[in-house]
């Protein structure tokens, strides 16, 4: 089974929701771990949110089983901005009131399966085997221009106002999509998303590997301070001149 074949079963496995790629919180939302202190799992944010876009986490999320998500391929967050309003504990952030302040994560294109991406490509070689053009996740954008660009027209180029709403990952045409939201923190924390878990991975094997290398040079340099001792027989030495047993001296004057 091939690597993209893998990601993709796990991203539709419904026994493994925690391996989903584009799976954020909603805006306002507390660093993870602050955040799973802070949500009692009111579902209020769920009740309000008039697109159907936060979904609860479900049995199969264990310990995050009731808290609220959205899942950006089956429908994105609009920045509405309601849900912060109604939450009574600050898990989201009673502050965040305007579009502009969201920070959910940032959209990533694949130029390799963006049609814009391939067709422009094919355009410099000077071969018209992908004739399609799309301009869908720019023109769904609730930052058009701001958060997204076009480059030379035909290019779409995601710009750090970019809140990771997901409406562009939603309505992206093709499979698997060609454009990906890298949740806040996913970087850092074992959250979720396959590509992300993976990385913490080689991450870990690479601390590892630098440990054991770090260890094993410190029982070297142990080892060889513990041969070193001040008892026991002492080294005899040799020297490169005659020892002079007497010392001349001067003849004492009467």
């Amino acid at each position: 089974m091939k690597i993209d074949d893998l990601k993709n079963f796990l991203n539709r496995n419904p026994f493994k929701g925690f391996f989903k790629k584009n799976r954020m919180r909603p805006p306002g939302a507390q660093e993870e771990s602050k955040f799973m202190e802070l949500c009692i799992r009111c579902a209020r944010c769920i009740e309000v949110c008039p697109y159907d876009s936060i979904k609860r986490a479900d049995v199969f999320e264990r310990l995050q089983i009731g808290t609220p998500y959205i899942f950006a391929e089956e429908k994105g967050c609009y920045l509405c901005m309601k849900c912060p309003s109604v939450c009574p504990t600050g898990a989201l952030d009673n502050d965040i009131t305007k579009p502009e302040q969201v920070e959910i994560g940032i959209a990533i294109i694949n130029q390799k399966s963006c049609l814009n991406f391939k067709y422009f490509a094919d355009e410099i070689k000077g071969i018209s085997e992908n004739a399609l053009l799309c301009s869908i996740c720019y023109d769904v954008c609730p930052l058009r221009d701001t958060a997204i660009i076009m480059e030379q027209f035909i290019l779409p180029v995601i710009t750090d106002s970019c809140t990771g709403c997901g409406v562009c990952t939603e309505k992206c045409p093709t499979t698997p999509k060609s454009i990906n939201i890298i949740p806040k923190g996913m970087e850092e924390k074992e959250l979720a998303g396959f590509y992300y878990r993976k990385l913490k991975i080689k991450a870990q094997r690479k601390s590892k590997n630098l440990k054991d290398t770090l260890l094993e040079k410190t029982e070297k340099e142990v080892r060889k301070k513990e041969s070193i001792s001040s008892f026991g027989k002492k080294p005899t030495f040799e020297y490169n001149f005659d020892v002079q047993e007497t010392i001349d001296e001067w003849d004492e004057q009467e």
